[in-house]
């Protein structure tokens, strides 16, 4: 809640929803002990190569 307003918040409720997705995202790689970098950077490269294998955030068992 701190990083939404010093950062001045979301002016709608799609840009607030982003926010907050993207947050979670952070947040579940950190308690994971995974980089948050690695992370974007392999849904990005998934994404523009359009793999159907995309990390996930999910632990495996």
């Amino acid at each position: 809640m701190t990083k939404r307003k010093v950062s001045g918040g979301s002016r709608s409720m799609a840009r607030f929803q982003h926010t907050a997705n993207l947050l979670t995202v952070v947040q579940t790689c950190r308690r994971q002990g995974r980089s948050v970098i690695d992370f974007f950077t392999q849904a990005l490269i998934a994404d523009s190569n359009n793999y159907l294998s995309r990390p996930s955030l999910l632990p495996q068992y």
